[in-house]
């Protein structure tokens, strides 16, 4: 099927339905565009008429002027799961299931990142408020749009604008006035975006990538001059014990092996087999955006946060003990959920229904028993593009002393920045000892 963008000006406008279940409503006034959006070409469509244009042609834009048969359009049912009808390299659900793993999943990040994002005095530079324009917040693979409305809440003064392959779970009154949703393909390409944001964030939808280095260009051609983006993905490989040190797959050769571990790396060959980019975003997070001709070098920074799977961890300073006990609740819980929203991807790859309920059970005996201390890593990557000369030197408000990235006064205790390419490169060839080894061969 042909892939399409789908802009939300023309939008049905039924009321709020009752409902005791949180479904994605495809008819939110939030999904407007603002009237001066809706005069740029690429978001302009007719009441009287539904029209696209297809991922093949010469323009590149696909527009789609949102009637009542929409959710038809975006949305699709297989085997009881929902999932998107835009890409088919993304394969992971969208409904309440998956929504209440990613709230989960999003907790546990904020606790480790100590709030919605790292370089908080960046982030508080780039969005200070400033006479005659108006501040802007992308959220890139929005998900539940939990993100979006938090950063629309505590910057008021800003738009946010969230972008996802699917609708978002959440009401028209629970949105801020000032966040608005959009339901679009990144692989397109972001040229209607190009300078318009002071803030872009992108996490976990590296899986969903093709050609990482464009997509990355598109990406960072969508900031201001001086606008910060922030790149947050996961390792593809856990890490055990406080040491952070390799522990190889389970296998049928090696039943001693972490079954989470195995789980990870099926859904990373999943991903490669039907397309993914992902040994690209692996490479050009854990390297830096240092040498990216859009960023000033002297802003950019690596980082990695370890979140132990269940409550094993451990730390001598009680306020840090709990936070990494919660975390790891939190992600146990993530990657138990994560089981039934990868079967699809699995059965797509190639392994049996049987095969993928195999590792289920033995993940989740791991992840019972623990026995296995394993921890799972995001990469993350962040810097600002290159202000104009007059100005770079541009201070936001005042900070009261914090390090960057954390509001309260307990620091969790595995999130490790590096400040040069030097370190990061260091650190991304020191995670590579004893990752020897092969996984059985995927099924033909």
């Amino acid at each position: 099927m042909s892939k399409e963008r789908w802009s939300a000006q023309d939008l049905d406008r039924e009321g709020p339905k009752e409902t005791t279940v949180r479904q994605a409503r495809i008819e939110q006034g939030a999904l407007n565009f603002s009237p001066s959006q809706a005069g740029i070409s690429h978001y302009a469509s007719s009441m009287a008429e539904t029209s696209y244009q297809s991922e093949d042609a010469k323009s590149k834009i696909s527009t789609y002027s949102y009637r009542t048969d929409m959710r038809a359009k975006l949305l699709q049912e297989i085997d009881g799961r929902t999932i998107n009808n835009l890409s088919d390299l993304y394969c992971l659900p969208s409904d309440d299931l998956e929504w209440a793993r990613l709230d989960k999943q999003h907790t546990a990040i904020i606790l480790g990142l100590g709030g919605l994002y790292p370089a908080r005095e960046e982030v508080r530079a780039a969005l200070a408020p400033q006479e005659g324009e108006t501040k802007r917040i992308l959220d890139l693979g929005c998900g539940t749009g939990t993100w979006a409305t938090e950063m629309a809440r505590e910057y008021p003064h800003a738009e946010v604008v969230g972008v996802d392959l699917a609708p978002i779970p959440i009401d028209n009154e629970a949105i801020p006035s000032n966040c608005r949703f959009e339901i679009d393909n990144i692989n397109l390409g972001l040229p209607h975006f190009s300078e318009q944001f002071d803030v872009v964030h992108i996490r976990l939808v590296g899986s969903g990538l093709k050609n990482f280095e464009e997509r990355m260009r598109d990406i960072h051609s969508c900031l201001k001059p001086g606008g910060i983006v922030i790149w947050i993905d996961a390792d593809f490989d856990l890490y055990s014990t406080e040491k952070f040190e390799y522990h190889p797959p389970g296998t049928d050769d090696n039943p001693g092996g972490s079954w989470p571990q195995r789980v990870l790396q099926e859904m990373r060959r999943a991903c490669l087999k039907l397309g993914s980019d992902l040994h690209g975003m692996e490479s050009a997070l854990d390297a830096g955006l240092w040498r990216d001709p859009l960023m000033d070098p002297e802003t950019c920074k690596t980082g990695s946060l370890y979140i132990p799977i269940g409550s094993w961890a451990s730390h001598e300073e009680a306020e840090a003990a709990q936070l990494l006990e919660y975390a790891g609740t939190l992600m146990r819980q993530d990657f138990i959920d994560a089981m039934k929203s990868l079967i699809l991807l699995m059965v797509k790859a190639g392994w049996s229904k049987n095969d993928v309920e195999m590792w289920r059970g033995k993940l989740i005996e791991e992840l019972t028993e623990l026995k296995i201390h394993m921890a799972v890593r995001f990469r993350l990557a962040w810097g600002r593009r290159t202000p104009v000369p007059e100005t770079r030197s541009t201070q936001g408000m005042p900070i009261t002393g914090e390090r960057p990235g954390s509001p309260s006064k307990v620091n969790y205790p595995w999130f490790y920045v590096y400040d040069t390419e030097e370190a990061a490169l260091e650190q991304a060839e020191a995670r590579k000892k004893g990752k020897a080894g092969t996984l059985p061969p995927l099924p033909s």
